[in-house]
């Protein structure tokens, strides 16, 4: 079985592929029945917990990069002679991705040793 979330009237319906034993434990909260009180605070505060984590992944992808990956990016792509694409300058997920593929080399580029690097002989 899988659980669904729908969307009212509208059909949009979204698979979650939970693995089995927190399937089981959804049904445990979704379907707890005693007390009355308990199992409705039980059943909103997943509710809430779940809009809490939706609303945070959406947002992640749209909030803006900081200034301190700004700076570092604009770093990494004069060093590298990099264009950096406009979706890096306007959302932190993109930006995240270019600093990830980018900074190792950058580091290399620049001699950054880490401290494994400065103890060795």
């Amino acid at each position: 079985m899988c659980f669904r979330l729908v969307y009212g009237d509208f059909e949009l319906q979204l698979a979650l592929p939970f693995e089995e034993h927190i399937e089981e434990r959804l049904n445990q909260v979704i379907g707890q029945t005693d007390p009355p009180q308990a199992a409705e605070r039980g059943r909103n505060d997943l509710a809430r917990r779940i809009v809490e984590l939706i609303t945070a992944l959406l947002e992640g992808e749209l909030l803006p990069p900081t200034p301190k990956q700004l700076k570092y990016a604009l770093a990494i792509a004069r060093e590298l002679t990099l264009e950096l694409p406009s979706d890096v300058l306007q959302y932190r997920e993109a930006m995240t991705v270019f600093l990830n593929t980018y900074a190792e080399q950058y580091r290399r580029r620049k001699g950054y040793t880490g401290p494994a690097a400065a103890s060795s002989p």
